[in-house]
């Protein structure tokens, strides 16, 4: 039986589909989201937020375990309450998650708690038409799939469809997650107790980011990373010297390794792994590390299983939807995020790299004011922030210089680089935080900026005046004659981008 008829449906509520959904709303549009769990999606539930309260508290624990001396605090019997530090942070979770379904009541948008099934796309006259089924997620702290039910309760139609389903974790053919020993993030930051020994497939982001969790509580961490560095899409200097301070630290790391077989029948878990070179592993030298507990952190995939009826033919393309969003391609102007059923969008994660929540948001904005008629300033790609949030934090915004060398730039002749350490740096010294850099790439002769990294405190802070830099085209001279306030991390960007051009004061 028909239901009822909305301007725009959006089908999942995380960053990319609440934010759009108000966005549309705000336009005049009647509204509704179809979301089949929590609002917030993935990045407010089980991702980027309560993942950056667990790396709170790891950092204060730091702080407080190995360097209470240095801060003159004196401790008779320091210990960890895990149960609360988890609690904290899915309470930060919770919260969030509530202020969003206020905005959705304040911006009159329905919010629709079901299992969505496109059957129809806008054609021959006729709106689009969603089925929604009720379901059950069960536990949506581990990747146990929904139980959906036989029949739609209902049908609504509307004009136009966002999707905005965000992503799953991948797992390996050989180690599918079983909500036990062999982890994705979300049983990762959910675990009842600490383990005491834990291997790390994959030193992306997530990778990291619980690597440094559970290595600052005292847990054994070994990491896997199949490429030649941990964080291999961040600039090589980075890369190298947050690797070379977690090895101090204790953390054993595994780079240009592969993972072949995760043995989990046992107690805990033995991870075969071998050397990885010329895109193969070397078998003959293969060896079995062991540990309580594996987290898989190979990167996602576009979730939108079930959301299509088989009879729309919708493309795809490596495990992400199609839409005429082409990556690294400069046209960018009439991007409207189209699928490639007519009346049908997507934006986010579902569509592709860049995984992150800031770029989703920012699609789903543009994409429903091109619905609504209206010509968005499109989004530059190449202006995209990227963080890790582990301890000291990584941020980048631009390009890397191996990024430049592949494409023909020469240092000295096409651009040059302005490098400058923390541990000189008065605010970072009185804070105790001297570990990392900053590095900003200049181009020549102009000088504008192509890159931009930083290692140290703050960082995920400190990148957006780079990313605003870039997005204006500002050159290291404006940098340079921007007065910064003193003392504060900011400086540290000022004397990049002065030693960039052979004028470094404090170095």
């Amino acid at each position: 039986m028909a239901g009822k008829h909305f301007d725009l449906i959006v089908i999942g509520g995380g960053p990319a589909g609440y934010v759009g959904a108000i966005r549309a709303a705000q336009l005049g549009m009647k509204v509704a989201c179809v979301e089949r769990s929590h609002l917030g999606g993935v990045c407010l539930n089980w991702g980027c937020i309560p993942t950056k309260a667990l790396l709170a508290n790891a950092e204060l624990y730091e702080k407080a375990h190995e360097q209470s001396d240095l801060w003159g605090l004196e401790f008779d019997n320091l210990r960890v309450n895990w149960d609360k530090v988890v609690g904290r942070s899915r309470g930060v979770a919770e919260k969030l998650r509530g202020g969003i379904g206020f905005l959705f009541k304040k911006n009159k948008i329905e919010h629709l708690v079901a299992h969505a099934k496109i059957t129809r796309g806008r054609s021959g006259g006729q709106p689009c038409a969603i089925e929604l089924y009720d379901c059950d997620v069960k536990d949506t702290l581990t990747h146990a799939p929904a139980s959906i039910a036989d029949k739609p309760r209902e049908t609504v139609t509307c004009d136009n469809i966002l999707v905005a389903t965000g992503s799953v974790a991948r797992d390996l053919p050989f180690a599918r997650f079983d909500g036990d020993k062999v982890m994705g993030a979300r049983e990762a930051m959910n675990q009842p107790e600490m383990p005491e020994s834990l291997i790390v497939i994959g030193a992306g982001a997530i990778g990291i980011e619980f690597a440094y969790f559970y290595s600052t509580f005292g847990c054994k961490v070994t990491v896997v990373e199949m490429l030649d560095r941990i964080l291999p899409v961040e600039d090589h200097e980075v890369s190298d010297a947050l690797g070379k301070l977690y090895k101090k630290h204790g953390m054993n790391i595994r780079t240009s390794t592969t993972t072949t077989n995760v043995d989990a029948s046992g107690k805990g878990v033995k991870v075969t792994v071998a050397p990885f070179k010329d895109g193969k592993a070397d078998e003959t030298k293969a060896e079995t590390l062991e540990a309580d507990k594996v987290l898989i952190a190979i990167g996602v995939k576009g979730r939108y299983d079930g959301l299509f009826d088989d009879s729309l033919g919708l493309e795809t393309v490596r495990d992400h939807i199609r839409t005429d969003y082409v990556p690294n391609s400069p046209d960018v102007q009439t991007l409207s995020y189209q699928t490639s059923i007519p009346g049908i969008y997507a934006v986010g994660d579902v569509i592709g790299p860049p995984w992150l929540a800031h770029v989703a948001s920012e699609e789903a904005i543009i994409c429903v004011e091109r619905i609504a008629g209206h010509d968005p300033i499109p989004m530059d790609y190449s202006v995209i922030p990227g963080c890790t949030y582990c301890h000291p934090q990584v941020a980048s915004v631009g390009f890397t210089e191996q990024a430049l060398n592949e494409r023909g730039l020469k240092k000295g002749e096409d651009y040059e680089i302005g490098k400058y350490p923390w541990q000189s740096h008065g605010k970072a010294i009185a804070a105790h935080q001297q570990a990392g850099f900053v590095k900003i790439l200049r181009g020549l002769p102009r000088g504008e900026i192509l890159g931009a990294h930083i290692l140290g405190d703050q960082a995920t802070e400190l990148i957006s005046e780079m990313t605003l830099a870039r997005r204006l085209e500002a050159t290291t001279e404006e940098l340079i004659v921007t007065v910064h306030a003193h003392p504060t991390m900011h400086e540290g960007l000022h004397e990049a981008a002065l030693a960039s051009e052979g004028k470094l004061i404090h170095g």
